[in-house]
C-alpha cells in the first residue's frame, strides 16, 4: 500500500488535540506534571505515543489508604514540597517541623486518608476514542479506495 497520507493526517491531528485535552482537563497551568504531556510520531510505524511524568497516572488513578512508612515514595515527596516551597504551619505545641517532620506528617497523612483520584486522562480517552477511531477507519478507507480506484482503471469512471 502506498503512503498512507490520510491516515498519517488523522493521527497527527489526535496526537495534538489529545496532548492539548490532557493539559487542559489537568487543570494545572505551569505543572511539571502538565510540561511533561508530549507527543510523538512513532519512527517507522503509523501511531504515536503520549507520555508524561511517571506520577501522572498516580494523580488520575488516585492512591488508596495504605501502608506507612515508604508509601508514598518519602524522597519524592520531600521533592514535592521544595518546589512547591510549602511553609510548615506550627504544630500545637508551638514548635515548627523540619522539612523531614513535615514530609514525614504529609505522607502519613496521605497513607492514611489516601488521594482522589483526579481521572484527567480517562475523561479526555472517554471524550475522543470512539471519534478518533471513526476518523481513522474513514481515513485508512478512502486510502484502499484509492489504491483500489488506481489498480482497476475501470472503476475511476463509476
Amino acid at each position: 500500500m502506498a503512503k498512507k497520507k490520510y491516515t498519517a493526517k488523522v493521527l497527527e491531528n489526535y496526537k495534538k488535540i489529545l496532548v492539548s485535552e490532557l493539559k487542559k482537563e489537568l487543570n494545572k497551568p505551569g505543572s511539571n506534571l502538565e510540561k511533561s504531556i508530549l507527543g510523538r510520531k512513532l519512527p517507522n510505524r503509523d501511531g504515536f505515543v503520549i507520555s508524561m511524568n511517571q506520577y501522572g497516572l498516580n494523580v488520575n488513578q488516585g492512591r488508596s489508604a495504605g501502608k506507612f512508612p515508604g508509601k508514598p515514595p518519602m524522597l519524592n515527596l520531600q521533592d514535592w514540597i521544595d518546589r512547591k516551597g510549602i511553609e510548615p504551619k506550627k504544630l500545637k505545641d508551638g514548635r515548627t517541623p523540619t522539612l523531614k517532620q513535615l514530609t514525614y506528617l504529609i505522607g502519613r497523612s496521605i497513607a492514611q486518608k489516601g488521594i482522589r483520584p483526579h481521572r484527567f486522562i480517562d475523561i479526555v480517552i472517554d471524550k475522543f476514542e470512539a471519534r478518533m477511531t471513526m476518523d481513522l477507519v474513514d481515513a485508512y478507507r478512502r486510502e484502499i479506495q484509492e489504491e483500489i480506484d488506481a489498480a482497476t482503471p475501470s472503476a475511476r469512471k463509476s
